[in-house]
């Protein structure tokens, strides 16, 4: 009994130990709303905690299965693992995509490949027959020129007039000339040049009006002139009137027009030293005037001399020209032909034609055209254009029928850097009134009488007398430039002595012409210069006598040397 006491007794305070303890220990990590704890563990024990404990040891976090955490962490991978597969999924078709683009486009380029291929004569033919076979160029000469003295004379450029004497300071801006360059070589065999010309026009002619009053005293008739007015015609042979559109605006009109046969000397004849050289029919240049245009280089400031006293720089007809070369050495140039009587801007009225040529030698070889020393001949012989078949039975005088010579003799060097030239001229009825008053000249040269202390007409008649009697001219001339070293500028100059009649003793017409200036070289299409110009009659004032022509009657003529011209001009010239 007692025995079963103790048993009991024991076995109900364990129980009440066991209670106790377990009243007094730490509970084990839960969480009754899923959340996240931190859980700590008794290193000897082994037992888990949920809050600190002594000898605890920090364990981590604990997460139970189905909290919020764990389940957003879930979603988030998931999404995650989603994304990535949607990324790799889009990432694989982009490439797909691009690697099917790739292959289209090879096969384009392919095709396209092909079909360059099939068109490439095609191409080439058209590239062929016209991209290089065309050319398209451009010129304009344009100026500001200032006048410190004014009178008489030729002009200095081109359609480039000013006011006679007593107008010092007269000055102008001007755009002379433009030209559109067109070039077509269909083959080798032939090629074509059409140039068209945009120029400043000039009337010249003029038409009066004359009414005759009778008056009582002394039973003297008289006739006055009331008015002038711009010409409307030009009178054309015998009996002939041509009719003409009066001007003052720019003007259009072709400055060259020819075609070339480029090949006769090399394939039909087959000389090698003549292989360049040509045949030309059309309006085309001029063989002495282009030529030494181009061997001064400043034709845009100055005329060269034939060119300023009345050789055209065009003329309307057929030559043959090119160089003599051997080894790729030239030793002469030529340029000859039959020409109309009419310079390019006159419609032919002559019974005649007129033939000219130039010959140039190299005696040292050159290299070029224009290159080394060079001794040039040229000659020129025709009939004024006014000598028309109803006509052609008058002679004598230059305004009708009596032939017209020129001639020019050149010895020129051209170096890298300088050139030089010296030239003698000769002349037979070849210089005019016209050409003389192509600059400025008195109202009564063109048809315009004047009266009273102004009046030029006297002057006028001893003018025509002079230049309009079987004249001889004579002139000698000096043209050159040098490149300043190192520098984009040159000088350049020209001077001219001419007489417009040898056969009188003492001409009052004699004069002497220079253009000195300093050009600026911009670029290869743009250069400006600034020269000094003038028309210098270098005889002492004087009344020409009665008698000095030889076969006219004229009265004597008091103040016969007319005014010096000077000017000061910019020039500009544009070449594409």
């Amino acid at each position: 009994m007692r025995r079963t006491i103790r048993m009991v007794a024991l076995s109900m305070l364990g129980a009440a130990l066991t209670l106790g303890a377990v009243a007094i220990t730490p509970m084990p990590a839960r969480s009754a709303d899923g959340q996240a704890i931190t859980l700590y563990t008794d290193p000897a024990s082994g037992q888990v905690y949920t809050k600190r404990c002594k000898h605890c040891v920090k364990l981590g976090e604990y997460i139970p299965a189905g909290s919020t955490e764990e389940i957003e962490r879930k979603v988030e991978r998931r999404v995650t693992q989603q994304t990535q597969t949607q990324l790799d999924q889009e990432r694989a078709a982009m490439h797909a995509d691009e690697a099917a683009k790739q292959a289209q486009q090879q096969q384009w380029n392919a095709e396209m490949a092909k079909q360059v291929s099939e068109i490439q004569p095609f191409a080439r033919e058209f590239g062929d027959r016209w991209f290089k076979k065309i050319s398209i160029g451009t010129l304009v000469y344009a100026d500001y020129r200032y006048y410190s003295h004014t009178g008489f004379g030729p002009q200095f450029l081109t359609q480039q007039v000013w006011p006679g004497p007593g107008n010092a300071g007269f000055n102008s801006f001007d755009i002379t000339r433009t030209y559109l360059d067109f070039r077509f070589t269909p083959v080798d065999d032939v090629s074509m040049r059409v140039t068209p010309n945009m120029y400043l026009m000039i009337n010249t002619g003029s038409k009066c009006v004359a009414t005759s009053t009778s008056k009582s005293t002394g039973g003297v008739t008289t006739t006055t002139t009331t008015k002038c007015t711009a010409s409307t015609g030009d009178a054309v042979g015998a009996n002939t009137g041509w009719a003409q559109t009066d001007d003052g605006n720019l003007g259009f009109r072709v400055k060259y027009a020819y075609l070339d046969y480029n090949t006769f000397f090399q394939k039909v004849l087959k000389v090698d030293a003549m292989r360049d050289d040509k045949f030309t029919f059309g309006q085309q240049p001029n063989p002495l005037v282009d030529w030494e245009e181009n061997l001064w280089g400043f034709r845009y400031t100055a005329l060269t001399p034939w060119n300023y006293l009345s050789l055209s720089s065009s003329q309307v007809g057929a030559s043959v020209k090119g160089p003599i070369k051997v080894n790729e050495i030239q030793y002469a140039d030529y340029d000859a032909g039959v020409y109309d009587d009419a310079s390019f801007h006159a419609t032919e009225e002559s019974a005649t034609k007129q033939v000219m040529g130039r010959v140039t030698i190299n005696p040292l070889g050159a290299k070029y055209r224009y290159d080394s020393l060079g001794i040039t001949g040229f000659y020129d012989f025709g009939y004024s254009n006014k000598c028309t078949p109803d006509e052609n039975s008058i002679t004598g005088s230059n305004s009708t029928c009596g032939h017209i010579a020129r001639a020019a003799a050149l010895v020129h060097y051209t170096a890298e850097s300088w050139g030089v030239m010296g030239e003698w001229d000769y002349g037979h009825n070849a210089f005019s009134s016209g050409n003389l008053f192509s600059g400025s000249g008195p109202s009564d040269a063109i048809g315009i009488p004047t009266t009273g202390p102004s009046s030029f007409a006297a002057w006028n008649t001893m003018v025509g007398k002079i230049l309009d009697s079987q004249a001889v001219q004579m002139g000698w001339d000096f043209l050159g430039h040098v490149d300043i070293p190192h520098t984009p500028f040159t000088a350049f100059g020209e001077f001219q002595q001419f007489l417009p009649n040898t056969r009188i003793t003492k001409d009052p017409l004699d004069f002497q012409r220079y253009d000195l200036g300093v050009q600026w070289l911009i670029n290869k299409y743009l250069r400006v210069a600034f020269d000094s110009q003038a028309i210098m009659y270098y005889h002492s004032q004087f009344t020409f006598p009665a008698s000095a022509v030889s076969g006219q009657t004229i009265a004597a003529t008091p103040f016969a040397v007319p005014r010096d011209t000077h000017a000061f001009m910019l020039n500009m010239e544009f070449r594409y």
